[in-house]
This record gives structure tokens, C-alpha cells and sequence, in this order.
């Protein structure tokens, strides 16, 4: 069953009846974590009722930024912010990094075991990027997924 939430207009463009469902959590910055914001991720994606395929391809582009953030940032907490408005979930990972360094998938040789994450990413989400943490305090790696008809 899914949570009714208030309906929050985004701007003061927005439609008032346009429904905006939030949601988000802050672990620590371990390795340990990235399994962590997998399972609220896919919690948070079924309790709003959304399709499960939609929750595991979010859980994988969760897992690729969290997993950056701990192994690329000198980060004690990683935040993780999720929005459903109109047809898109937003997916929004913000670390302690320093500046808004450009955020590039690599291109990995056959034997590497790393490096293809961003890739992914690239392939399932309609829209993705990074730009600096409101207070430039880090930096926030964001991606948009598409709702399947519902």
C-alpha cells in the first residue's frame, strides 16, 4: 500500500496538485554502509508503491554512488536523497568531497575488475550529473530515473 503524502508544490511554477513524494538517509561513509543504502532505497521505492524493477535499478545506481563517495572522498557521511515527482525518481547522493570535480565514466579494459559503475549508471538513467552541495560543502552525484507507466 502506498504512503499518502502532502502534496508540496516544487516551485512556484509548479502545479499546486502536482505530488512530490521525499525521502532520505545519512550512513557513515564505510564500505559496510553501501548494502545499507541498498535495502532503504529499495524500501523507501516499494513503500511508495512504485514497481520493483524501478527499486532495483535505483538500488544499482545507489549502490555505484555510495560506493564512490566511500572509496573516492574523504567523507565521514554520505546523505542519500530520493524524489518522485511526475514521471521521474531522483536520486541524489551527497558526500564530504571537496569541490565539484568533473564525474566521468571510465573506459575499463576487459581485465579490470572496477571502473564500469558510471557506465551502468549512464545506461538506465534518463538523466545524470553532479554539481556542489548547497552549502559547498561537498557535492551531490544525482540521477533521474524514468517511472514505468503506472
Amino acid at each position: 500500500m502506498a504512503l499518502s503524502r502532502p502534496v508540496i508544490p516544487l516551485s512556484p511554477s509548479e502545479p499546486v496538485g502536482a505530488l512530490v513524494r521525499r525521502g532520505g538517509f545519512e550512513l557513515p561513509a564505510h564500505a559496510t554502509a553501501v548494502a545499507d543504502a541498498r535495502e532503504m532505497v529499495r524500501g523507501q521505492v516499494l513503500s511508495w508503491g512504485l514497481p520493483e524493477e524501478l527499486g532495483r535499478t535505483a538500488q544499482l545506481v545507489v549502490s555505484e554512488f555510495f560506493t564512490n563517495a566511500v572509496v573516492h572522498t574523504d567523507s565521514c557521511r554520505v546523505r542519500c536523497r530520493l524524489q518522485v515527482h511526475e514521471q521521474r525518481l531522483r536520486i541524489e547522493v551527497c558526500d564530504e568531497g571537496v569541490g565539484c570535480d568533473a564525474v566521468t565514466p571510465r573506459q575499463a579494459a576487459a581485465e579490470d575488475v572496477n571502473g564500469r559503475g558510471l557506465q551502468l549508471v549512464n545506461a538506465v538513467a534518463e538523466t545524470w550529473g553532479v554539481r556542489s552541495e548547497d552549502s559547498d560543502s561537498g557535492r551531490v552525484v544525482w540521477a533521474e530515473l524514468t517511472l514505468p507507466g503506472l
